[in-house]
Formats: C-alpha cells, structure tokens, sequence
C-alpha cells in the first residue's frame, strides 16, 4: 500500500503533503514549486486517494513518497492527509492542495521557520487565499476578501478557522489532537485548527497569498457555495458532522 522512495540529503524539517484524487493534470505543477525551494531540507509526500488517472505514476516519479490506495477509493480529504502524515518525518507538516499555487512561496517558508521558533505556542499557520487572476471577478474577490477578513480575525480571537489550501502544522501538535477527523467530509480544514487552539494559537500570515482555482464556485455559483457552506458549518456545529457526503472532484472516472 505505501511506496517509500529513499531521501539521500539531510533529515527534511519540513515535509509537504499532498493529497491527490485524480489530479494528473495539476500534479507536476504543485510538485515543481516546492522542488524549486532551496531554502530548508524537505521532502515531498503525495497521498493518493485512490485515483484512476495518472495521477500515483507521476507522483512515483516526483515525490520522494507516495501513499498508494491502488485504487480503492478514500473517504474523504481528511483520511488522505492522514495518510499522507504517517509518512512525514519532518518538523513541520505543511498540507498543500493540489491545485494551488503560492505567491512568494520562499519567502513564506522564510517566514513560517521564523514565526515558528520565534512564537513557541503557536502551532498551526494558514494564508490567505485568492482565485487565479484569469479566473477571478468581481464577486470573487468580495466574497474572499471577507472569508479573509474572517479567518485573519478569527484566529487572533482563538476560534481557529483555516482553508485547507495551506495549513502549516507542527508535526507533534498534529498527533497530538490524531490528525484531522476523519468523520466530515467537509470542513475538517477548520476542525483541526479549532482543536490546535487548544494546544497553542494559530495564525494567518496575511502577507502571503495562495491562489487556486474557482472551478467549484463558478459551477455551483456563489449562492449554491454560500447556501453548502451554511449548512455544513450549522452540521458541523450541532452535530459534529459534515452535510456533504461526497469528496467532490474535478475530474472523476
């Protein structure tokens, strides 16, 4: 089930994960962005969730570890990331979606290495969060700017809200809290950095933006996105549970 391809350079302090479902198309990209970072030892772990494509192929040839369902489709994004996280040695766990991109990606990791050994109880680190700028309008940029707005406030006051685009997470807090909670298909991305806040603080590094793309939202529309969002958070509140029952994809077979 696991495929370890063998690191030959120092101890990585960082170990980006990837979970993937049937992304052949996007793999490469978010692959090359982080091996063009040359500022700390890493490692680059692709969890896939089952994926139909060519999607563990490429990754076989560009990770340094792959989680390999061989097939057998995961639940949910959550168990994907945990997968990929039993395979990280590094320090610091930075989950990364597969379709995003980061703006000044050195110089957040720059930044992040900073803001961890400089700030001991923070545990957890998130960005902002952007729409590609040829896919981005009006009402985008709105919408995110108060979904930015509310996570850069939120997390000051404690609550522990994040996108799961980019979550930057210290490896012992991680197994600490068990991972994310495999129960919600939707929402485990603020979910664990609700249950972070109480083993430290979390935090959104404003400067920093992760672009990625609105393929969802511009299909459903904002209303649809609005009205899921609602409902999976009024679940997610009572219930402890998600409202969505499907790991939604771009590209199923």
């Amino acid at each position: 089930m696991i495929k370890k391809e063998t690191n030959t350079g120092e101890k990585p302090i960082i170990s980006f994960i990837i979970p993937a479902l049937n992304e052949e198309e996007e793999l490469p990209r978010t692959i090359a962005q982080i091996r063009s970072l040359n500022v700390i030892p890493k490692e680059v772990i692709v969890a896939d969730g089952g994926s139909t494509d060519n999607t563990v192929a490429i990754a076989r040839r560009s990770a340094d570890k792959v989680y390999d369902r061989h097939g057998q489709r995961n639940q949910n994004i959550a168990e994907n990331r945990n997968k990929g996280a039993t395979l990280a040695q590094g320090k610091y766990l930075f989950f990364l979606d597969c379709d995003v991109i980061i703006e000044n990606f050195e110089e957040l990791i720059r930044k992040v290495m900073e803001v961890f050994e400089k700030n001991p109880r923070i545990v957890a680190l998130t960005t902002r969060v952007r729409f590609f700028s040829e896919e981005e309008n009006f009402f985008d940029r709105l919408i995110l700017g108060i979904i930015n707005s509310a996570i850069r406030l939120f997390n000051k006051l404690g609550i522990g809200v994040s996108m799961g685009w980019v979550q930057i997470i210290r490896s012992e807090a991680f197994r600490q809290i068990k991972g994310y909670d495999e129960r919600l298909i939707t929402a485990e991305d603020s979910d664990i950095f609700r249950r972070l806040n109480k083993l430290g603080k979390t935090a959104c590094l404003n400067d920093f933006i992760a672009y990625g793309s609105a393929w969802r939202f511009h299909r459903d529309g904002w209303p649809k996105a609005i009205k899921r969002w609602l409902l999976n958070f009024l679940w997610y509140f009572f219930a402890k549970r998600s409202y969505d029952q499907r790991w939604q994809i771009k590209n199923p077979q």
